[in-house]
């Protein structure tokens, strides 16, 4: 391994890591972030190198694999929202452990209340969940409480995670429920002049039941 990359941050190691992966090159990835993972003992560390680790697994469809490494991320950096995010969706996913996702997510308000981005996916997992589970009030609760804040402060519509609202609609629940989220996305794509966004949601509500 080259020594100057001993030099290097752990997110610097990470985007390497991550170059190699979108190039496919899996076996390469992971020798880079094994090396580094066995030459510190920094939690941090550590933890950024598991999720690396994740992502390449779970881009090559092992998903057990995947899961372990976030799991030990998350051990590593308890306070990590957006780890505690990528495993509850695995969990939902993949595994079909619902209950454990929906306790991850629940601990993602915990940590970050105030974020209105992460409080939007993890009320959309929590959703997800309690929908796989027949749970219908409690999914459409979800489903309302993800509308955080009518989505006032999201950089991009591309941070509104339409997977919920879909389970729903789908399911046939509160259709109302669903148009109310639908036109809020809209909201939020014009008000930040996203036309494909305002293209893509208007088809969805002209093709919407009305009440």
């Amino acid at each position: 391994m080259d020594k100057l990359e001993d030099n290097l941050l752990p997110q610097d190691i990470c985007r390497t890591a991550f170059e190699s992966m979108a190039s496919k090159q899996f076996d390469e990835a992971e020798k880079l972030l094994g090396y580094h993972m066995s030459q510190t003992e920094d939690p941090v560390a550590l933890g950024l190198y598991h999720s690396a680790m994740g992502v390449a697994a779970k881009m090559q469809g092992k998903f057990k694999e995947a899961w372990r490494h976030y799991d030990r991320a998350e051990k590593l950096i308890p306070t990590d929202p957006a780890l505690k995010l990528i495993s509850a969706r695995l969990m939902i996913d993949q595994f079909h452990e619902f209950d454990t996702a929906i306790k991850k997510a629940k601990k993602v308000l915990e940590i970050i209340p105030n974020n209105r981005a992460m409080v939007h996916q993890a009320r959309t997992i929590m959703g997800l969940a309690y929908a796989k589970q027949g749970k219908k009030a409690k999914a459409c609760d979800c489903l309302r409480d993800s509308i955080v804040e009518q989505f006032q402060g999201f950089v991009t519509t591309d941070n509104i995670n339409f997977r919920l609202v879909e389970e729903v609609a789908r399911k046939g629940w509160d259709q109302n429920l669903c148009r109310t989220f639908i036109e809020t996305a809209l909201r939020c794509a014009q008000e930040h002049n996203e036309n494909l966004w305002c293209n893509k949601l208007q088809k969805i509500l002209d093709a919407m039941p009305t009440a």
